[in-house]
């Protein structure tokens, strides 16, 4: 692997921002901007890949992340795995709310695990650990049923990563989900449109829902197999994850729909 080549700090004032650091790896530049209160991550192109808000990070900028968040109510998780690390948004938020979760975070790219412990606040503690690695080979290594939930956002320089709609890595991660894990996968096309992968899911997962979101992202949560419970009982977990992270989920659950 090319070693990581780092830039000096650049501080530039634009339209967008103020550039405050910038460092380049073999997979391009990684770049942090600061608009106010936010800090975002992007790989040199205009879209916002990841964003904190420096006075209260474990506060989700993103609508799509929100959502994403809707995968505890699915299941009693006590392990869960990010892949993809971004800015670490979601893995503050979960460190912030739910002190017992082991988190365990898989990222490819060095040069971002340093940017979010350097300049997103990402905290250093025994319970989230951040591995440099890439998702497909980790999950191949990994111990089946290994792990509760996963979050997967896996993104490139200006679209989802295409791994994320591949039959393999989608086998690898219901190998090392528990029995009523459940993955949470983050697109930026309709399901629809997906009728590959969405042929994978249904062969896999027992079921499978769907929200969209305001930005165009498409959040499925795909259950490999659902406990036994109630509508009235998870809209209940749902009103409790609202009261807990104070955003506004339950607008979210109530556009959650089942893909048959």
């Amino acid at each position: 692997m090319k070693n990581i080549q780092h830039s000096s700090s650049i501080y530039t004032t634009t339209g967008q921002g103020k550039e405050i650091y910038r460092t380049e790896d073999e997979f391009g530049v990684v770049v942090v901007t600061q608009r106010g209160d936010k800090r975002v991550l992007s790989f040199g192109s205009a879209m916002e890949q990841s964003a904190v808000y420096i006075k209260k990070p474990y506060y989700l900028v993103y609508n799509y992340t929100q959502v994403m968040l809707l995968g505890l109510i699915f299941v009693d998780a006590k392990h869960v795995t990010l892949l993809g690390l971004g800015g670490g948004s979601l893995a503050i938020c979960l460190r912030h709310f739910f002190a017992e979760l082991n988190i365990q975070v898989v990222e490819l790219r060095q040069a971002v695990i340093d940017v979010a412990y350097e300049w997103f606040l990402l905290p250093r503690d025994a319970s989230l650990n951040v591995v440099q690695s890439d998702a497909y080979l980790y999950l191949s290594d990994s111990s089946p049923e290994s792990t509760d939930l996963i979050f997967s956002d896996l993104f490139e320089k200006n679209e989802a990563a295409e791994l994320q709609s591949q039959e393999h890595f989608i086998k690898s991660c219901h190998n090392v989900l528990t029995a009523h894990g459940c993955l949470v996968l983050n697109l930026h096309t309709e399901p629809e449109a997906e009728l590959s992968l969405m042929r994978i899911l249904h062969s896999l997962f027992e079921n499978i829902s769907v929200c969209s979101v305001i930005n165009g992202n498409w959040v499925l949560f795909c259950q490999k197999n659902p406990t036994q419970i109630g509508n009235d009982v998870l809209k209940s977990r749902a009103q409790l994850l609202v009261e807990q992270v104070n955003m506004p989920l339950m607008y979210y659950y109530r556009n959650l729909s089942s893909i048959a």
